[in-house]
């Protein structure tokens, strides 16, 4: 009798055993599925009007990372893959700054032969004075990117060469840099805090100052651009130009700073939002006897994203709600009623025109999708009913639909099904099979922000 007990309870313990490995691989499993996967098609957002309705929808919102198992292993993954791609493939030492060669990033490169570089247009590869071409803005993404990769992994040492050398570049670049994009101050400042380093900070402050004595007109209260025919200004640029001199102001103590900073926030925010498709305009003319008028009627998506970031930024300097209210203004209208979103497979398209809603379609850019999610990642750490679902769904198209899982790179753009872009004739390089340092750097900044608090 205790023999068959013994029997029975040794049968029961191993049916337990079976059961326990059974749900822990398929646990393991559903962890490991890539992220977009797990979203139901077409993505869902937090009801139409995207701000949760009930206690219940919050919660739900509230939680909606926590409930995607992995997602911050697959975000770290893909960091690092990035990374490594660039570290391979993304090195011109040919590259010239100011005449001389100090080296840099190529523009791009094609997926399957790397060596196929700066593809700037149709036909055999690129002479001479294109291999030396590099883009000095996309080398300061690329600085951002690694130097908060060491911060944040400092026992690494994979990519240290390369920082040491883009810094380098960078600091050379940046120098004498004077155009007013306000962008350009804070990721000098991010870096020179980060790494730290001394030469960074004091390109910072000195860009600010230029932004004060070059393009901020005390008589008109904003920063445009008056060497132009007709003075204008970028919409999206000019504020982070008046969050930048708010930010430099208040850092370095310089009143001046602060306060053209303030009426530049002011004075774009009165002007340069469309009532009616509530989203700010792309670019203004500036009128000396009357309100700035509007360059054209077609905005970009990334714009708007990337001025959801200056709001929440100049709400988080000045503490004045409007800017904030502004920013939830331009989130509701991107995903729920302006069109720019699709509703159907997800993403933003390209652009649409103010004047009679018409969107643009034939392509979704990259760079629309990082620079929206780095906005909302802002706007969401300052608010009690954050976006987190759009959040989600943005890192869960970038880790899917966006990125390249074979060769580890992202392309300037996409069609809207996500295959590869193939330009119109006279207006690109044919097949975009094409890497770009723009994308890579913009979506891998994108993501390190994401899994660290702001």
């Amino acid at each position: 009798m205790q023999m068959k007990l013994y029997r029975l309870l040794r049968t029961i313990v191993w049916i337990l055993i079976v059961l326990w490995v059974i749900m822990t691989a398929a646990g393991y499993i559903v962890s490991c599925a890539p992220l977009w996967e797990q979203l139901p098609h077409p993505p869902l957002l937090v009801g139409d009007s995207l701000t949760p309705s009930s206690g219940q929808d919050l919660v739900a919102a509230a939680t909606s990372l926590a409930l995607l198992p992995g997602w911050r292993e697959q975000v770290e993954t893909v960091i690092n893959q990035v990374l490594e791609s660039m570290h391979q493939h993304a090195w011109n030492p040919l590259a010239e700054t100011h005449g001389q060669r100090t080296g840099g990033l190529f523009i791009n490169w094609k997926m399957t032969h790397p060596e196929r570089v700066n593809a700037i247009r149709p036909g055999p590869g690129p002479q001479e004075e294109t291999l030396k071409k590099h883009d000095p803005q996309v080398d300061l993404l690329y600085l951002n990117a690694l130097s908060t990769y060491q911060h944040r992994n400092p026992g690494k040492r994979t990519y240290q060469a390369d920082l040491q050398r883009i810094l380098a570049v960078v600091r050379i670049d940046f120098q004498h840099y004077n155009l007013p994009k306000g962008w350009i101050y804070f990721s000098l400042l991010s870096a020179a805090l980060t790494l730290p380093d001394a030469p960074l900070l004091q390109e910072a402050r000195a860009l600010a100052e230029r932004f004060y004595r070059f393009w901020y007109d005390p008589l008109v209260g904003t920063v445009y651009d008056r060497r132009h025919r007709l003075p204008d200004y970028s919409t999206v640029h000019t504020l982070e130009c008046g969050v930048a001199l708010i930010d430099a102001g208040k850092r370095w103590r310089v009143p001046a700073w602060r306060e053209a900073g303030e009426r530049t926030l002011q004075h774009v925010v009165s002007v340069a939002f469309d009532p009616h498709r509530h989203l700010l305009y792309e670019s203004m003319v500036v009128e000396p006897a009357g309100p700035d008028q509007p360059q054209s009627d077609q905005v970009r998506a990334a714009s708007e994203g990337e001025a959801v970031s200056a709001l929440a930024l100049a709400y988080h300097l000045t503490g004045q709600r409007q800017y904030l209210s502004l920013a939830s203004t331009l989130l509701q209208s991107l995903f729920a009623t302006s069109g720019l979103w699709d509703k159907q497979r997800g993403g933003f398209y390209f652009a649409l025109h103010l004047s009679n809603g018409s969107v643009i379609q034939d392509y979704k850019e990259t760079r629309a999708q990082c620079l929206t999610l780095s906005g909302l990642q802002l706007y969401n750490a300052q608010v009690t009913l954050p976006f987190l679902n759009e959040e989600r769904t943005l890192i869960a198209l970038l880790l899917g639909p966006f990125y390249e899982h074979t060769y580890h790179g992202y392309f300037y753009r996409l069609r809207t099904d996500f295959q590869i872009y193939v330009s119109k004739p006279g207006a690109g390089i044919g097949t975009e099979d094409y890497f770009t340092s723009e994308a890579m750097g913009c979506v891998v900044n994108a993501l390190l922000a994401v899994t660290q608090p702001v």
